[in-house]
C-alpha cells in the first residue's frame, strides 16, 4: 500500500502518467499498462464520446441498409396484405429523415445510459458486493470504457466489409460460414456471439477488472466469462424475439 502511494505521488510530482495516445496504444498492445495508469487517474468521458461517434456514424451511413433489412422482414411477413404492405412501405420511404434522427437522439441516450452507465454498474455491484472487492464506480467505468475501443476497432473494420458486401450480415464469428439464409435462426445467433472482437474485448477488460479490483487473472476471467455465458444463453433463448425488430 506504501509502495502504491509512493508510486502515485512520483507520478503527480513529475507528471509522467500516462496520457491519451499512450493508454490508447496500450490498450492493444499491453492493455496491464493501460489499467494501471486509469487505476490511478479514471478516466471515462472520451472514449464513451468516441464510441458514441463512431456507432452514430457508422449506423447514418448504412441507414439506406438498415430500411432495406425492415422492409424485406416486412415483405415476408405473411401475415401482412399486399395494401398494407404497400402502405407501410410508402410510409418507411417518406420518413426516411425523421428516422434518421429519431436512431440518433437514440443512439446518443441509449449507448451512454445503457451500454455504458447501466452494464458498468453491474460489473461493478458484482465485484464490489458479490466477490468483496475494493474499487469505485468510476475506475470500473474507466476500465469499461477504454476496454471498448477494442470493439470500435471491430467496426470501423467491418463497417468497409458490410458497404462492398451491401450487407448487415458481417460477422467476425464462425457464423460467417453459414449460409445467408440462417440469419435469423437460432444457430446464427448463437454463434455470432463467438466474435474475434467480442472474445478479445472481454479478455482485455477481465483483466482491467483484476488490475483495480485486486482480483487474480484466472478470478477475474472466470468472472466475466460466466458473465458472458449467461448473455449468450439469453440472447440465444430470445433470438427469435429480437429477429423480428432487426435486432
Amino acid at each position: 500500500m506504501e509502495s502504491n502511494d509512493q508510486n502515485q505521488a512520483t507520478i503527480e510530482t513529475t507528471g509522467l502518467e500516462l496520457g491519451f495516445w499512450d493508454r490508447l496504444i496500450n490498450i492493444f498492445t499491453n492493455p496491464r499498462k493501460t489499467f494501471e495508469s486509469l487505476d490511478r487517474q479514471p478516466s471515462w468521458l472520451v472514449p464513451v464520446i468516441i464510441m458514441v461517434c463512431i456507432t452514430i456514424l457508422s449506423t447514418q451511413l448504412l441507414f439506406p441498409m438498415l430500411i432495406d433489412k425492415q422492409l424485406e422482414m416486412i415483405r415476408n411477413n405473411p401475415n401482412i396484405s399486399t395494401e398494407q404492405l404497400q402502405a407501410i412501405e410508402q410510409q418507411l420511404t417518406e420518413n426516411v429523415n425523421t428516422q434518421r434522427v429519431i436512431t440518433l437522439i437514440s443512439q446518443i441516450i441509449f449507448i451512454p445510459l445503457v451500454f455504458y452507465f447501466l452494464l458498468v454498474f453491474i460489473f461493478y455491484f458484482i465485484g464490489t458486493v458479490i466477490l468483496g472487492g475494493d474499487a469505485s464506480y468510476k475506475k470500473v467505468l474507466s476500465v469499461f470504457a477504454w476496454s471498448t475501443f477494442i470493439l470500435a476497432l471491430s467496426v470501423i473494420i467491418t463497417f468497409p466489409l458490410a458497404m462492398i458486401k451491401n450487407s448487415m450480415s458481417i460477422s467476425l464469428s464462425p457464423a460467417l460460414l453459414l449460409p445467408d439464409d440462417s440469419i435469423d435462426t437460432t444457430i446464427y445467433a448463437f454463434l455470432a456471439n463467438f466474435n474475434i472482437f467480442t472474445i478479445w474485448f472481454l479478455a482485455v477488460f477481465a483483466t482491467g477488472f483484476a488490475v483495480i479490483y485486486r482480483f487474480s487473472l484466472t478470478k477475474a476471467y472466470i468472472t466475466i466469462g460466466l458473465l458472458w455465458c449467461i448473455w449468450i444463453a439469453i440472447s440465444t433463448a430470445f433470438s427469435g424475439f429480437f429477429s423480428r425488430f432487426g435486432m
